[in-house]
C-alpha cells in the first residue's frame, strides 16, 4: 500500500500520526514511515522466505536495502552527527547505522538524553525500540535509570499517579487505557532479564539467555509459559559472584550466556561448566561463557 502510485503517477501519501505524543521535539512524519516502510518490508521478506515464496522474498529484500539507503541519505545531519533529537537517533540505531557515523550518533544520543535528565523524549515509535537500542549499543545502565525515573517524562511518574494501565500521553491528559506505550516494556525480559525466543526457531524451540546484568537490582526474574511449556530466568548479581538459575521447557533447547571473564570458576550444579553432564561449553564470546543446554533446570554461577 506505501508504495501505491495515483492516477498523476506520484506516490500516494500515507496518513500517520508520525511520532505520536512525544513529550519534546519530535520527529518528521516521513521519518516515522520510512522506518516502518523498512521494518514492515523484513517482516514481509521473512514471511515470503518461510512460506517459499523466493521471488516475493528477494523483491522485499531489495526494497529493504532501498529504504534503508534512502532513510540514511534524507535524514542524516552530517554537521551534527544526528538523525534529530527525540525518536531519530533511536530509529536509526534500530536499523543499523553506517560504520562511520555509529560513534557519533550513540554520542548525540546519549547527550540528548543526559540533556533530558536521563528521561526519555520519544512518542510512540521511539519509546517502542528506546531501552532495547540502549541496552544494545552500551547503555544499558542509562536505560535502566530512565525505567526507573519517576517524574515526567516516565512510566514510573504513571505509577505515582496510581495508574495501573499504560497511558496515552506522559502529562495527565489523554486516556487512562491505552497500550499504545506498551512495546517499550519488552526491554525487561529481552534485555534486563535476557531471554528471548530465537527467531529462526519460533515459539521457543530454541531459547537464548542473555542477561545484561546491573549492579542495583539484587535479583530479576521473568518466566514464559510457551506452547512447550514453562520457560524462566533468575538471575542474582552480588559480592560472591553471579548466580543464574535457567528453565527450559521439554523438547527445547537453549544458549546461554553467563558474564564471565574467563572459563575459570564457572559453575553449573557445583560442577566446572567444562565437566558438566549435560551443558556443552562453546566458548567465551564478548564478556560472556556460551554454552548450550537442553530441557531441564540448570544452576549456574560465576566469579568469587
Amino acid at each position: 500500500h506505501s508504495q501505491r502510485t495515483g492516477r498523476d503517477g506520484k506516490p500516494l501519501k500515507w496518513f500517520n500520526l508520525g511520532e505520536w505524543v512525544a513529550p519534546g521535539e519530535t520527529i518528521p512524519d516521513a521519518m516515522v514511515h520510512t522506518f516502518y516502510l523498512w521494518y514492515c518490508a523484513g517482516i514481509t521478506a521473512r514471511t515470503a522466505e518461510i512460506l517459499g515464496r523466493e521471488e516475493e522474498s528477494r523483491q522485499y529484500a531489495e526494497l529493504i536495502t532501498a529504504t534503508w539507503q534512502a532513510f540514511h541519505k534524507k535524514f542524516y545531519d552530517e554537521e551534527n552527527g544526528t538523525y534529530g533529537n527525540g525518536g531519530g537517533n533511536i530509529l536509526a540505531l534500530r536499523m543499523g547505522v553506517p560504520e562511520d557515523r555509529y560513534d557519533r550518533v550513540v554520542a548525540a544520543l546519549r547527550d540528548n538524553i543526559e540533556a533530558n535528565g536521563g528521561h526519555l523524549d520519544t512518542g510512540i515509535f521511539g519509546t517502542r525500540f528506546f531501552f532495547e537500542v540502549l541496552s544494545e549499543n552500551g547503555m544499558h545502565e542509562l536505560a535502566y535509570r530512565a525505567m526507573n525515573k519517576t517524574s515526567e517524562p516516565s512510566y514510573g511518574r504513571w505509577i505515582e499517579l496510581g495508574s495501573t494501565t499504560t497511558r496515552e500521553r506522559w502529562d495527565e491528559g489523554g486516556s487512562h487505557n491505552h497500550p499504545m506505550f506498551g512495546g517499550g516494556l519488552v526491554w525487561f525480559y529481552r534485555n534486563l532479564a535476557g531471554m528471548q525466543a530465537d527467531p529462526d526457531q519460533p515459539g521457543y524451540r530454541h531459547i537464548i539467555f542473555r542477561p545484561l546484568p546491573l549492579e542495583e537490582p539484587e535479583r530479576v526474574t521473568y518466566t514464559n509459559r510457551t506452547s512447550y511449556g514453562k520457560a524462566g530466568i533468575t538471575w542474582r548479581n552480588g559480592e560472591d559472584g553471579f548466580e543464574m538459575e535457567i528453565m527450559v521447557p521439554v523438547s527445547c533447547r537453549a544458549t546461554v550466556y553467563i558474564p564471565a571473564t574467563d572459563r575459570e570458576g564457572i559453575f553449573e550444579g557445583g560442577i566446572e561448566i567444562e565437566k558438566a553432564p549435560r551443558v556443552t561449553f562453546l566458548g567465551m564470546e564478548g564478556g560472556y561463557a556460551v554454552c548450550s543446554i537442553g530441557s531441564g533446570k540448570y544452576d549456574f554461577r560465576s566469579g568469587d
